[in-house]
């Protein structure tokens, strides 16, 4: 499970709480290239098997650039029904910069982290599946920092948390009337 989770590339700084479901165990030393072709942006896509069913689980677009492979896009199938889960986008000093996730394998993307210098700042999750990010997560040194949430679906935010470096709420705000200012603060 470690080797194709390194293989996958999820996330690795503090998603814990990633919405991604079970994952099949893969057996070690079973991965295939599947293909590789060169597509109609330059790049390089490799399609790779991990589990000998000649169906690819990951696809990884590099820019070759005097004899090195820079991975620039990677594209994850994690359940093996044939739809992307997991796709992510490198920077050109090969560093993250955005993660879109299909954790609840419907086929729509409802949890996106973006990336400043290869560090999480920043989370979009859709916590009732509805299509509709609802919850941003703002990050500091790997650690949530400030949430901010539109609890009653209308696109705007009204309830917000700040949150000290263990993770425990310190304040809170409310927008009672609707307009996109915090009316009441708790804590």
């Amino acid at each position: 499970m470690l080797m194709f989770l390194s293989l996958v590339g999820c996330p690795t700084t503090g998603a814990v709480d990633a919405p991604v479901a079970a994952v099949a165990t893969i057996p070690q030393g079973t991965a295939t290239i599947l293909s590789s072709r060169a597509t109609a942006d330059g790049l390089n896509e490799v399609q790779v098997d991990l589990d000998g069913d000649q169906k690819a689980e990951i696809i990884n677009y590099y820019r070759e650039s005097g004899g090195n492979k820079l991975l620039l896009k990677k594209d994850v199938d994690l359940n093996r029904d044939g739809k992307i889960d997991v796709r992510s986008a490198f920077d050109e000093a090969g560093l993250r910069v955005k993660e879109e996730m299909d954790g609840d394998f419907d086929g729509r993307v409802d949890w996106v982290d973006h990336y400043i210098q290869g560090k999480r700042s920043m989370s979009e999750v859709d916590t009732n599946f509805d299509g509709t990010f609802d919850l941003f997560k703002y990050y500091e040194n790997g650690r949530v920092r400030r949430k901010e949430r539109d609890t009653n679906a209308d696109a705007r935010i009204d309830f917000w948390e700040l949150l000290d470096e263990a993770g425990n709420v310190v304040k809170t705000g409310r927008d009672r009337d609707g307009d996109g200012q915090m009316d009441e603060r708790g804590r």
